[in-house]
């Protein structure tokens, strides 16, 4: 059977984040459902048209089911655009961005969360309609910003980390403090930490831009800065990347096609955008099991029909029987969580949301582990167990992450298989 979908409720909270239709000209068609979050998107592409920004006229946002109001919403093309057509420019002046470029990335990315914070905590008089905007948006949405009960049944979930995501559930806001100098207790701070988190291209926040949903294997977009030197002109331009047709939705990748992920995909897989962003994407998914040193990609293949398909399992580091055992291991475990936990609802101190987003999560690690084993035909070897630290670097990639010093996934410690 096929699985529809992965993607939960909080996708639209991500980019679309509640936000609606789109005015971009006077001739374009409106889906408004008179909201608030309405009234707040009207409003801030009528800044945007008043401030040197192009959107494209042929463009709208509207609900994914134009029937369905609580569906999530898209960036729909009303008329077909061709490859290389301007999707939207977006000046340097109306983004939010680090004070300056050669400090480290990671004071870099305290400047940022910095303005936002000056931003959002204007008086009604200063405030732009972006920084509103943003002021809109959900708090705790993506698992490092949860509740300290969401985090710590995240935690029992991926059996204290044994299973990804691997790095910075429960201590990336004490990271934060330490990093930023600034206190966890002052919400505001620890919101527009969130928002950089879930919605910036690397250290910018870009307005409309954001509002790109993520379909690794449906991007159409592409996208190019112009120097910062040029203040006056054009920030970012989103372009076609192919030709799209009428009725067609917009897609980026999250960590395909951005100047923060441009060579850490190799890694940066659906556990890590699940931490990062707050949702479970759609195939293609990547999968990395640091433990098990086991790495491949998921996808769904339809036969020409929407319920005739299969599943497509394609391992990209040669799988060993001890890694695969491993994994056993851990399926066994995400069966009992599901007895003892899920199937008992005792969720207090839990918000809803945050459950659905366990359940969802859940969900697609079990399916994902689960069709790995299954994948029979695959032959079992030894040798990652003799291969370095960086045993998932792949050729293909664009920059190796040992080139950046960094590897999310925790390390293995075993150095062959005797050692399992």
């Amino acid at each position: 059977m096929k699985l529809i979908s992965l993607r939960h409720p909080w996708t639209a909270v991500l980019l679309l984040s509640i936000g609606v239709p789109t005015i971009v000209a006077e001739t374009v068609d409106v889906d408004f459902t008179n909201t608030v979050d309405d009234a707040l998107v009207s409003k801030l592409i009528e800044w945007l048209l008043a401030n040197d920004a192009y959107i494209n006229p042929k463009l709208k946002i509207r609900h994914m089911i134009p029937s369905d109001a609580s569906s999530i919403r898209g960036v729909f093309a009303m008329e077909g655009l061709d490859e290389g057509e301007t999707v939207c420019t977006i000046p340097w002046k109306l983004m939010i961005t680090p004070s300056s470029d050669d400090t480290p990335w990671h004071e870099q990315e305290c400047e940022t969360i910095e303005n936002l914070y000056k931003e959002i905590t204007k008086g009604e008089d200063e405030i732009t309609p972006y920084a509103k905007y943003l002021l809109s948006q959900p708090r705790g949405y993506t698992p490092q910003f949860w509740s300290e009960a969401g985090k710590k049944l995240l935690l029992e979930m991926t059996n204290e980390q044994q299973l990804p995501p691997y790095f910075g559930i429960d201590d990336y806001i004490l990271m934060f403090e330490e990093n930023c100098g600034r206190h966890a207790k002052n919400q505001m701070h620890v919101f527009a930490r969130m928002l950089v988190r879930a919605r910036a291209d690397g250290l910018t926040l870009t307005p409309f831009y954001d509002m790109i949903n993520h379909h690794n294997g449906k991007v159409n977009t592409l996208h190019r800065y112009s120097s910062k030197e040029v203040h006056e002109g054009t920030g970012l331009e989103l372009y076609a990347g192919k030709n799209i047709q009428k009725n067609d939705q917009l897609f980026l990748s999250y960590n395909q096609e951005t100047d923060f992920f441009d060579g850490w995909y190799d890694w940066f897989g659906t556990p890590e955008m699940f931490l990062s962003f707050g949702f479970v994407e759609s195939f293609p998914q990547r999968w990395l099991f640091d433990r098990a040193r086991i790495k491949f990609d998921l996808d769904w293949i339809d036969e020409g029909d929407e319920n005739a398909g299969h599943y497509n399992v394609t391992f990209l580091v040669p799988p060993s029987k001890d890694g695969m055992d491993l994994l056993r291991s851990e399926l066994a475990h995400l069966d009992l969580f599901e007895e003892t936990v899920l199937k008992n609802n005792n969720n207090e101190g839990i918000p809803e949301s945050e459950m659905r987003s366990v359940r969802e999560y859940y969900n697609a690690l079990h399916l994902a582990i689960q069709l790995a084993l299954d994948s029979s035909a695959t032959a079992l070897v030894d040798d990652v167990w003799e291969m370095s630290d960086d045993w998932w670097e792949t050729e293909d990639d664009y920059v190796y992450a040992a080139d950046v010093n960094s590897h999310s996934n925790s390390p293995s410690e075993l150095s062959n298989s005797e050692e399992l």
